[in-house]
């Protein structure tokens, strides 16, 4: 069998908040085709024009070839050696940012081909179950109404995610504001209950170590299960500092590429969480290799995925293959204002009570739905 071509469709949901901290808006589904009729299904979080360009672009020297041209006549089960001659032969346009995250599309994709060529799920292939079944957390939409002081829309998200036997809740409330970030945390964890594990993400609103520092030490009170990307991305120096110095799980490492970039996080930011995000950190080859890097560091792997049910099913495959993954993120289809959010798939892997049984179907287990990308398709 091999590879005989690589189609990737740029997708943006019918209404469009520039304004909005939703990168579920817009996607851009790859799709790898072989001679023998199977197709692998992945995606990409970033630009799906820039994805796209990248993928489309023609070769100009041997570090700079074109995907395309790489892929072509390849054997889609040699996803390893693929991904390094891809990384290799991309090496100067591509070696961290958009570069890997096309290699990441790509990757998701040859797993899912590889498990349909297979007949089994992509959890077998990544070394088989580790657990009986995979927990979501419930990502609640960022919550940006000045008007609601009295937190009705954060209690009503959280409300219905405990309705739906969610175990764990994250919302994004905290705008550096001592007094709102301490009634909005007060507020969920008084509405989540005692029994749930509260995440919060603080999407990079403390602009260093001692105002993070204060905020969290206020907020401990409430047991968070962890606070995500406190400081900005680069700062490590500051993440270290933070994650030594207050009694609450930090997490980071959704911008990430490569498995270099998350030891790097790991090592000097101390983090006790990483976050690698399948379709940007470089595939699920990548997210392996990090996963197994933390294990041996005594660090949790919790993918990130603000994301279709494309990237969420392919973390769930990552939760159920990996002892170090308690959680997987799961951004609530109901809540979602995003129309491919809910509408892209017309099979994914719904949870029972909060958790999902390990799939059975080949492959990542998700079906597309042409009619929808035909509709969102620029």
């Amino acid at each position: 069998m091999k590879i005989n071509g690589i189609e990737s469709t740029c997708l943006y949901s019918p209404e469009i908040n520039e304004g909005a901290s939703d990168s579920a808006q817009d996607t851009i589904v790859i799709e790898i085709h072989t001679d023998e009729g199977l197709t692998g299904i992945g995606e990409v979080d970033a630009s799906p024009s820039v994805i796209k360009a990248f993928i489309d672009t023609t070769s100009s020297h041997d570090r700079s070839m074109s995907i395309k041209k790489l892929l072509v006549g390849e054997n889609p089960l040699d996803i390893d050696r693929i991904w390094r001659k891809l990384y290799e032969k991309t090496l100067m346009p591509g070696r961290r940012g958009i570069g890997v995250n096309v290699l990441g599309g790509i990757d998701m994709a040859l797993w899912d081909l590889a498990g349909k060529i297979y007949g089994q799920p992509v959890w077998r292939l990544l070394g088989g179950l580790q657990k009986e079944y995979a927990l979501p957390y419930a990502s609640l939409p960022t919550l940006q109404n000045p008007d609601d002081v009295e937190g009705k829309l954060l209690r009503k998200q959280v409300a219905f995610a405990r309705s739906k036997g969610f175990k764990a809740i994250k919302f994004e409330e905290l705008v550096n504001s001592k007094k709102r970030d301490f009634e909005a945390v007060k507020l969920a964890r008084e509405t989540a209950g005692e029994d749930i594990d509260l995440m919060l993400d603080a999407y990079y609103c403390w602009p260093d170590f001692r105002t993070a520092f204060k905020a969290i030490r206020d907020i401990e009170q409430f047991n968070p299960y962890f606070v995500e990307t406190p400081l900005p991305v680069d700062d490590l120096i500051g993440i270290g500092r933070l994650s030594e110095s207050v009694n609450v799980r930090i997490a980071s490492g959704e911008l990430l590429t490569t498995i270099h970039e998350h030891v790097q996080l790991m090592e000097t930011g101390k983090v006790d969480v990483v976050q690698p995000d399948i379709g940007r950190v470089g595939g699920l080859t990548e997210a392996r290799r990090i996963a197994d890097y933390a294990r041996l560091k005594g660090v949790s792997v919790i993918p990130h995925c603000w994301k279709t049910g494309i990237s969420i099913a392919a973390s769930l495959h990552l939760n159920l293959a990996t002892s170090n993954c308690p959680y997987y993120e799961s951004l609530v289809k109901e809540l979602a204002p995003s129309y491919l959010r809910s509408h892209l798939l017309k099979k994914e892997h719904e949870p029972i009570n909060g958790k999902v049984k390990p799939p059975t179907s080949p492959g990542l287990g998700i079906e597309l739905d042409y009619g929808v990308m035909d509709k969102c398709r620029r």
